[in-house]
């Protein structure tokens, strides 16, 4: 492997540590349960056991939509992230995490009509048994819980950084990414 190469799996293993990274898991969890006191019934390890996969999905979505706008078409390219994920769940233990993932990410790519990370952060609320939006019975009544609008808001810090990290990586290997935009499948 180049040292190109070298640079790119670099780069998608900083990616998937900015989406795996547990600092903000607990902080999370803390805040949705603040938000939303049923949410507490719920424990760490449950919640975490959804959320995670969910990340992983979601930071797959983000590698796509950050292919897209450099116009990256090379299907090996487009795809590397999601192979590198993968990876992640070789053992016989991580089959309920890949399970989730692939869920999450089927949820994702479920209806085109909305956003891919909408279509996860949906999947996550019903998976973890909470409605994004109130049990209100007029239509008009319904707002979105406090808890689904700030895990999109978590969502779209991820998407931020995760692109930027993106960027970073495109621009300054502008000669290995652009290779893998002109190559079409």
């Amino acid at each position: 492997m180049g040292s190109k190469e070298k640079s790119l799996q670099k780069c998608v293993q900083d990616l998937i540590d900015l989406v795996l990274d547990p600092a903000g898991h607990d902080l999370t969890y803390r805040e949705l349960c603040f938000r939303e006191p049923q949410f507490a019934k719920i424990s760490l390890e449950d919640f975490l056991a959804e959320y995670v996969p969910s990340r992983l999905a979601l930071g797959c979505v983000c590698w796509v939509g950050c292919c897209a706008n450099h116009r990256i078409e090379n299907k090996e390219f487009r795809n590397l992230y999601f192979k590198s994920v993968m990876e992640l769940f070789k053992t016989p233990e991580s089959l309920g995490e890949a399970t989730r993932f692939s869920e999450g990410l089927y949820a994702s790519n479920a209806d085109k009509e909305q956003s891919p990370v909408l279509g996860v952060l949906v999947y996550l609320f019903h998976k973890l048994g909470l409605k994004p939006a109130s049990d209100s019975s007029k239509d008009e009544d319904k707002k979105v819980s406090e808890g689904f609008c700030f895990i999109m808001e978590a969502a779209e810090a991820l998407k931020v950084a995760f692109e930027t990290q993106f960027d970073d990586f495109f621009y300054s290997h502008k000669d290995l990414c652009t290779a893998g935009a002109k190559m079409k499948e």
